[in-house]
């Protein structure tokens, strides 16, 4: 049975299990596929790709996907965002030191 390999490296378990870091120091930064009986078990990734993904995943979930900005710690749905705007522009309330900023480079 043929099995797509969705990375450049791939290694037994058993090879993985003796030295995991070795492992994923010769894969130079890149994730490794790590198999056993030639099947595909899971993938082993460094944790600054591990990051890069979830942050992508992020911000794809937010409408963008670039890489090249900063993402939240927080999730704010657009529907969060306009009634967050709109109690904003209907309240009387003096909101002190509240500043609107357009960019947060």
């Amino acid at each position: 049975m043929l099995q797509r390999v969705m990375c450049g490296f791939a290694t037994s378990i058993s090879k993985f299990k003796n030295n995991p870091g070795a492992v994923l120091a010769e894969a130079d930064g890149d994730a490794v596929a790590v198999s056993s009986h030639n099947q595909i078990q899971f993938y082993a990734v460094p944790a600054h790709l591990y990051e890069d993904m979830v942050q992508f995943v992020e911000m794809s979930q937010r409408g963008t996907a670039e890489l090249n900005t900063a993402p939240g710690k927080f999730a704010l749905t657009e529907s969060m965002v306009d009634s967050m705007t709109e109690q904003l522009q209907n309240t009387d309330n003096d909101l002190g030191d509240f500043v609107e900023c357009q960019n947060n480079s």
